[in-house]
């Protein structure tokens, strides 16, 4: 895990852009390929937290890079219609990047036609959200459905799954199919969609269990302050309670 760091993936960055590999987001896509463009596509997928999201999306803009962002709507670690949650999309499209639905098919029976039905409710609150696409959360689903007829789904994956650009993950915190800079694909110049989950990088820990651990640890720390300053009049009873349940100071 020693490159999944803020600076290993400025770096990657780099190293593609040295290869010279630009930068696409999925509109456009196809006809950028039928012109031999030597294309990246940089994908995220934000299972967990917005601001590590965030902190890569600040990142990539500062280097002159796009990519396409996939929130959840019933992510169980944020809540996409926060005020917080509102500041860093705003921000991330203000970088140029994309913003689009992350969907967990579990949650819906595996009914695809519900795509559409949470991209219409995400769009409601963020107008600027790209209605054509979608990413599915645990992609192992797709399998089960005829992803033509999800037409958003279809424009993320078909791609791939032609055989068109390779496709490249860090699913689980680690390269899934080798390391991008050492693919067939990128020696030789190939387009390539690069997915990474933030959370990998952005996070501190050795492994990817530390790093879990390490930013759940911290977002307790941040909720708890949260909390304190959300419910002002809770935390004083609170307080009060706790110092009447101490017995008093013996006198000498």
């Amino acid at each position: 895990m020693e490159d999944f760091t803020l600076e290993g993936y400025r770096q990657l960055l780099l190293a593609f852009a040295n290869q010279g590999y630009h930068c696409s987001l999925f509109n456009g896509l196809e006809e950028r390929l039928e012109r031999g463009e030597k294309v990246l596509i940089l994908r995220h997928d934000i299972d967990i937290s917005l601001k590590a999201a965030w902190e890569i999306a600040r990142l990539e803009h500062a280097l002159g890079f796009q990519a396409t962002y996939f929130v959840m709507l019933s992510s169980p670690f944020y809540n996409v219609l926060s005020t917080e949650s509102a500041r860093f999309l705003d921000q991330m499209h203000a970088y140029g990047h994309d913003i689009a639905l992350h969907i967990d098919l579990q949650d819906h029976h595996g009914q695809y036609l519900d795509v559409e039905h949470e991209i219409e409710i995400l769009a409601h609150f963020y107008p600027y959200v790209n209605r054509e696409i979608a990413s599915v959360h645990s992609p192992r689903t797709l399998a089960s459905i005829p992803v033509e007829q999800a037409r958003p789904i279809y424009r993320v994956y078909h791609l791939a799954q032609r055989g068109d650009l390779a496709y490249i993950s860090d699913s689980t915190g680690r390269w899934r199919y080798g390391h991008p800079l050492q693919s067939t694909a990128f020696r030789e110049g190939k387009p390539i969609q690069l997915l990474t989950h933030p959370i990998w990088w952005v996070a501190e820990g050795a492994t990817p269990r530390q790093k879990l651990e390490s930013w759940f640890y911290r977002s307790y720390e941040g909720n708890l302050e949260l909390a304190r300053t959300f419910l002002p009049k809770l935390f004083s009873q609170l307080s009060q309670a706790h110092q009447a349940s101490q017995p008093e100071p013996e006198t000498p």
